[in-house]
């Protein structure tokens, strides 16, 4: 029987939209459901976001059901939206003064994380751009925000390093209101957030 030697160019490099729609297609929701805060036990969970019209692939969850032992469990950012050859891994912090050290953990064990899962769907990752989005409260007025921990044309949270080194491709750190704004540009969709 003849048995065929496989060579380089014989192994395609999977899609991105396929690959992880196609094996990750239970994790698939909206921008509303990965930005939902419930840490507050007694008050009704408050959505950052309310759009219930954009795809998103619950990035967290996946981690949480790889890692189901909370102690040993990477963190991981909310959500991925994929749109043409960006990846888009968001972050959405619904507080006044977002945690820095937390912001950074995040980026790093998410896109390590992502960079194991595309690994393993035989996803060429250079073919692809990474965008580290990390969405938090608007801060009003606008000349006040050092109030909300946010200093205007500063690298938010240390994370220029990221972007200069390669880790990631682009990192934003900006108000809800940016965030809609720069989707629409950058995608042609509106987002209602």
């Amino acid at each position: 029987m003849y048995s065929k030697k496989w060579r380089v160019k014989d192994f395609k490099m999977s899609d991105i939209h396929y690959a992880l729609k196609q094996n990750y297609s239970s994790y698939v929701t909206t921008f509303k459901e990965t930005s939902k805060d419930n840490r507050h036990k007694d008050l009704p969970p408050y959505y950052l976001c309310q759009d219930e019209t954009q795809s998103v692939i619950n990035f967290d969850k996946i981690i949480e059901d790889k890692y189901p032992d909370p102690y040993t469990r990477p963190q991981a950012f909310d959500a991925i939206y994929i749109h043409e050859k960006n990846i888009y891994c968001v972050e959405f912090k619904n507080q006044k003064k977002p945690d820095g050290h937390e912001v950074v953990g995040k980026l790093i064990d998410g896109k390590n994380e992502l960079d194991k899962i595309l690994g393993e769907l035989n996803v060429r990752k250079s073919d692809y751009k990474f965008i580290y989005c990390v969405v938090h409260q608007n801060c009003k007025p606008h000349f006040n925000r050092f109030k909300c921990g946010i200093e205007k044309e500063v690298p938010r949270f240390s994370l220029d390093k990221y972007k200069e080194n390669g880790f990631v491709d682009d990192i934003y750190t900006e108000g809800v209101d940016f965030f809609t704004k720069q989707f629409k540009i950058k995608t042609l969709k509106d987002l209602a957030c």
